[in-house]
């Protein structure tokens, strides 16, 4: 199954994304606001710029893949705003755009990926005292569609089964690993007032 290929091919580029994402100043509750915007200003870049493409001309079965539903921009807009950051001034990534459904599968693992991730990062985030009165509209994700929504997503990731087409979701989702990674030292350069 394309699930577990693509979960072990991944393992290293998914720990170099993590090392640049404040894992540690999350779970020990000692986040700072500053770095919080450089969170979400490193989320948007990326699932904004992402999100847009998903208008492109693929042979993609929306309905099934659940887009609408599944779509994270607005919410990193309103723990933006909350922050008193305007999403329109952050510069979106630039990003090969997909040319068929393995590619765009693959990119996707990553994003849903991490939408699980996020669910555990809300709950460190609620109880940090430095964030009180923020915004987690985006690490809440699908509140309690999560599992329904991860499951579904993986049905429609294993129906990728033709060993050239897996190893391009492969190579995509290793290619999003590293261009998050990317993002999230680029702002963590950035200085924001804490």
């Amino acid at each position: 199954m394309l699930h577990e290929r693509i979960k072990s091919s991944t393992t290293e580029d998914h720990k170099n994304a993590e090392r640049h994402s404040y894992g540690k100043e999350i779970m020990s509750r000692s986040l700072t606001k500053a770095q919080y915007a450089q969170l979400l200003i490193a989320n948007y870049r990326y699932i904004a710029e992402w999100e847009k493409q998903w208008d492109l001309p693929l042979d993609i079965n929306i309905e099934a893949l659940q887009l609408e539903q599944r779509s994270k921009t607005t919410l990193l807009e309103n723990d933006l705003k909350a922050l008193g950051i305007e999403p329109d001034t952050i510069t979106t990534s630039s990003l090969e755009a997909p040319s068929n459904l393995a590619q765009f599968l693959g990119r996707m693992y990553v994003i849903e990926g991490s939408t699980l991730g996020g669910a555990m990062i809300e709950k460190q985030l609620q109880f940090n005292p430095n964030l009180t009165g923020c915004s987690f509209e985006f690490y809440g994700g699908y509140g309690q569609k999560l599992i329904p929504f991860w499951k579904s997503f993986l049905a429609q990731l294993n129906t990728v089964e033709h060993p050239q087409e897996q190893e391009e979701a492969i190579d995509w989702a290793r290619k999003c690993f590293k261009e998050m990674e990317s993002c999230f030292i680029k702002a963590k350069s950035m200085n924001l007032n804490s």
